[in-house]
């Protein structure tokens, strides 16, 4: 029987968001879905009276919060990170729109605990909450969205048409957390080896690696077999240097 994604399988994450209303807001969108896991990374100020006001029905879910100090507390217990974000970059790359993510992620993905991270109302996401996030998302717009609508958006493409997202895959592919441990493991290996030799930066080099891999789409051994692979290369590197 297939998985299915479910309100409950989803926790909204703020990063240290600003205004009382967006808090209270969101809240509401979220109860609107069902959705009511949420958590605030650092906010600059508590809910507090504002913000229970324009939480309206959703004062449940915005009195059910939890404040975290970080982003990895944030997301403890999550297997599938989606960081929204609408700028573009070098360490930006392969960004989805929601239906992509839907379509195309999520169904091979499952079952999961997934994560929307949002960023702060003035600048987003920082790039080292996204590196954080398995994939990035962005909703085409002309502008910046107020961050509950935002998160309004998101959860009408998850959960507000009638068709269920539902698990396609067949094989057992690596989940997010292997494929990050993986990437961080064999980034480890290429700085002892000092790659990249040409001006790219390291880490726009994983960037890149991670997105080929996320479209191999690769099962839990075959992780595993590249990353012993690249571990043999480090210690065959560091003998010859050794030697040398």
């Amino acid at each position: 029987m297939s998985a299915i994604l479910s309100p409950e399988d989803v926790r909204v994450v703020l990063v240290s968001p600003e205004g009382e209303a967006n808090m209270g807001a969101v809240a509401r969108s979220m109860v609107c879905f069902g959705v009511r896991d949420l958590v605030l990374v650092t906010p600059y100020r508590q809910p507090a009276e504002e913000a229970r006001n324009w939480a309206c029905h959703g004062l449940p879910v915005l009195e059910g919060s939890r404040i975290a100090s970080t982003l990895d507390e944030a997301l403890e217990g999550v297997n599938l990170a989606a960081g929204l974000t609408r700028r573009a970059g070098k360490r930006r790359h392969r960004m989805l729109s929601p239906v992509e993510f839907k379509t195309r992620i999520l169904p091979r993905s499952l079952p999961c605990r997934l994560a929307l991270v949002f960023g702060t109302e003035e600048s987003g996401l920082s790039n080292e909450a996204l590196d954080r996030c398995h994939r990035l998302v962005r909703i085409p717009s002309q502008g910046s969205l107020n961050l509950a609508h935002a998160v309004s958006m998101m959860l009408y493409e998850l959960f507000g048409r009638e068709e269920p997202i539902r698990s396609t895959r067949a094989a057992r592919l690596a989940s997010p957390e292997l494929r990050r441990r993986m990437l961080d493991a064999l980034a480890g290996h290429l700085q002892v080896m000092g790659y990249p030799f040409h001006q790219a930066s390291l880490e726009e080099e994983m960037t890149k690696l991670s997105d080929i891999l996320e479209r191999a789409e690769l099962e839990e051994w075959e992780t595993n077999f590249l990353g012993g692979m690249f571990k043999h290369l480090r210690i065959q590197f560091e003998r010859a240097r050794d030697r040398g």
